[in-house]
């Protein structure tokens, strides 16, 4: 931890994966607490070479019951992938969280936003967060996380969540695969191994 009167920053290391496997990555994490109150997430990963490829890189955070408005500047109004974003188009919307959920009969992965550029979420007062990337990011807000949709084999299993969920994603591979099909091609997928992920997260009042 280094501190000055202007900023606090902190360093961790990290390793994804379980005791009885090697870790998928490894890396570094990089948080800068400024007086302002912005915080900037820089990280750095190293993904092991024998892995295909990653489903998806990011943060997620919870905000408190009534966060549920949204802007953003990215590919919408409607969800969007990197391998599905041809009937969207990249500027800016205005959304609720409930309006941004795409009701599938079997729930699975929705409504992210591919190519985002800043995204807010606020409560009706207009408090709430400013979410910037370095580069262009994939943002989803939600009133269910990853592990509720894995579970619910029907949408009328699913068990809407209070808090609001916030999917900050350096990339997500496309959403495209061989059930049905075929396999998901090469120029979307996250395969990289290494690759940096910068991130801004700024308390804001939306007036």
């Amino acid at each position: 931890i280094h501190q000055d009167e202007k900023k606090i920053t902190v360093h961790t290391k990290y390793s994804l994966g379980s005791y009885a496997k090697k870790p998928v990555l490894r890396g570094t994490a990089q948080w800068t607490v400024y007086a302002s109150g912005d915080i900037c997430l820089h990280t750095s990963v190293n993904v092991r070479e024998d892995v295909p490829f990653l489903p998806r890189f990011g943060l997620q955070l919870q905000l408190t019951e009534g966060f549920n408005k949204v802007e953003y500047f990215g590919y919408g109004p409607h969800e969007s992938y990197i391998d599905k974003r041809h009937s969207t188009v990249k500027s800016r919307f205005e959304a609720t969280v409930d309006s941004l959920h795409e009701d599938y009969i079997m729930p699975q992965e929705n409504g992210s936003h591919y190519s985002t550029e800043w995204a807010t979420v606020t409560n009706l007062q207009g408090m709430g967060l400013l979410f910037v990337g370095m580069d262009d990011f994939s943002f989803n807000t939600s009133h269910y996380t990853p592990e509720d949709l894995t579970a619910a084999q029907h949408n009328y299993e699913l068990r809407k969540r209070d808090e609001t969920i916030i999917n900050l994603d350096y990339m997500m591979s496309g959403v495209g695969s061989n059930s049905c099909g075929p396999e998901l091609l090469p120029q979307y997928r996250l395969a990289q191994t290494e690759f940096v992920f910068r991130i801004r997260i700024k308390p804001v009042f939306r007036e």
